[in-house]
């Protein structure tokens, strides 16, 4: 029993020592290491296609790691001899290595490259606002907050996005020009896109019929000789009735109440119709929904407030030509008005043939003109104005005035310096380039956010426009046909066109001044 035993316990040591002899054996081949000798190509955007050579890669891909500078990558085929994989799209120039078990080998470097935009085509190449445009090309992205698309330098709103297509909507505010797509650091011009733009004028309130004072809606409103106009971020129109000395209030559907002011000419200020006013003219508003009046005949500028709340910003009863602060100050018929971003209100000082600033505090000084009737270009007091009306400043800080009485339109920078920008100073009508353009009596304008600028020609019952590239148009009314008329550009007629306000959707508001209405110029 005891030798059975043994045989057992011999049987069993020889069958371990076997085992171990076996897997032991510094004769058996290990795996062998990996290695690259190139990557094909070395550099690319992310999703590029490469190619990796090399030896000892083996057959199994589950067994294969391929990283790019660190960042794991798909494997799509491997040989002993090559591996074809994508660079990743969140990867990052680096070395590229492999890793096959427990053996790791680094490679070259791959460098990422922006994959290049391309615009192949826009279809339809014309239309109207809000004309709903395919963009096609290479590179564009997914990502909608990532792409920009602007039609002539205006941003365009996405309906869809695919890397190779863009879905857009042509803006209501922009102009006929280049196509451009940003993406980053890119950008690339495609085609032009015409706009086939078609000017529609309507009434808002008032009526040529119903000189007078009556609140009311559309037609049933009353005006005498509204002068200025604005409009705030909801679309109300504001308008100073000069006649009446009331500041009256538009809505967007034609409704028109008293905002302020009463039948009373006067100085007073107050809260809506306890305050008074005195010939009011022009009017502007802030982003914050506060307001300044030239109060032409009493020689101050007003504030409201969007409560009504109605105070004296700046100036005395007694005309002159005196800068200071609060009533030190003197005007003399003061008629546009501006406010910049900063909250500076610009005054057109008519009767001094001046442009005034006043600051939020209520300091008032001269930044062009020097109270003499003239026209010289020029800085600050070497310049000269005759009765100056409208007034409006830009984003980038400079001036627009209506030299009403020379019959141009003239730029003021932020240093002071004076220039024409349109008109030859003869009375008269004349689109075309901006140097042989003539107005008659230009007495307010606008610059929306592309930089065209709006002007009411009223002596010509027109409105017209001189674009950024210094062309003269026009783009509602008829040249020396007074009326009262809705209708198209050639259909609509004026008369004595004063004021003028956009919105935000690129329409233009109108005091027509004789037909004793407010007026709106929409573009489809």
């Amino acid at each position: 029993m005891k030798i059975i035993h043994f045989l057992f316990f011999l049987t069993g040591m020889l069958l371990f020592f076997a085992g171990c002899k076996k897997s032991d054996n510094p004769g058996d081949p290990a795996p062998a290491t990996p290695t690259i000798a190139s990557i094909t190509p070395a550099s690319g955007p992310a999703g590029t296609t490469v190619t990796i050579t090399g030896n000892n890669f083996g057959t199994d891909a589950s067994t294969v790691k391929v990283f790019f500078n660190g960042l794991a990558s798909g494997v799509q085929s491997v040989s002993n001899t090559q591996i074809t994989t994508v660079a990743p799209a969140a990867g990052t120039t680096g070395i590229v290595s492999v890793k096959l078990g427990n053996n790791t080998v680094n490679g070259p470097v791959f460098t990422y490259t922006v994959a290049p935009l391309s615009v192949t085509g826009i279809t339809p190449s014309s239309g109207g606002p809000k004309t709903v445009v395919t963009i096609t090309g290479n590179n564009f992205g997914t990502d909608t907050a990532a792409l920009k698309v602007f039609f002539n330098g205006v941003p365009a709103s996405f309906q869809s996005l695919t890397n190779i297509q863009a879905v857009v909507i042509a803006p209501p505010n922009a102009s006929t020009g280049t196509v451009k797509v940003q993406l980053g650091s890119q950008s690339v011009n495609g085609p032009i896109f015409t706009y086939i733009v078609s000017t529609m004028v309507t009434t808002l309130a008032g009526s040529r019929d119903h000189q007078g004072f009556a609140d009311g809606t559309g037609a049933a409103a009353q005006f005498n000789s509204p002068v200025g106009i604005a409009v705030d971020a909801q679309g109300n129109v504001f308008v100073t009735d000069e006649v009446n000395q009331r500041i009256r209030k538009v809505t967007p559907a034609g409704v028109v109440t008293t905002f302020a002011g009463s039948a009373q000419q006067g100085l007073n200020d107050g809260t809506g119709a306890a305050a008074q006013f005195y010939y009011p003219e022009g009017i502007a508003i802030d982003a914050a929904g506060n307001m300044v009046v030239a109060d032409s005949r009493s020689n101050l500028i007003r504030k409201i407030t969007p409560a009504a709340v109605v105070t004296t910003l700046a100036g005395n009863i007694i005309p002159g030509f005196i800068d200071g602060t609060g009533n030190t100050a003197h005007f003399n018929s003061p008629a546009g008005v501006s406010i910049d971003a900063a909250g500076n209100t610009y005054v057109a000082d008519d009767n001094n043939h001046s442009i005034r600033k006043i600051t939020v505090a209520g300091a008032v000084t001269t930044i062009a003109g020097n109270g003499l009737a003239g026209y010289t270009d020029g800085t600050g007091g070497a310049a000269q104005f005759r009765f100056p009306f409208g007034v409006t400043a830009d984003a980038q800080g400079n001036i627009y005035v209506a030299d009403d009485q020379n019959n141009r339109i003239r730029k003021i920078t932020s240093t002071g310096v004076v220039t024409t920008l349109a008109g030859d100073g003869t009375f008269g009508y004349a689109d075309g380039a901006a140097a042989t353009a003539r107005f008659a009596f230009p007495s307010d304008l606008k610059v929306d956010a592309q930089g065209n600028i709006f002007v009411a020609d009223r002596g010509n019952h027109c409105i017209r426009k001189i674009s950024t590239a210094g062309q003269v148009s026009t783009v509602a009314g008829v040249p020396g046909q007074s009326g009262f008329l809705d209708g198209g550009t050639g259909t609509a007629r004026f008369y004595q066109p004063y004021g003028l306000a956009l919105d935000a959707q690129g329409n233009i508001y109108v005091a027509d001044y004789l037909n004793f209405a407010i007026r709106k110029i929409s573009f489809q």
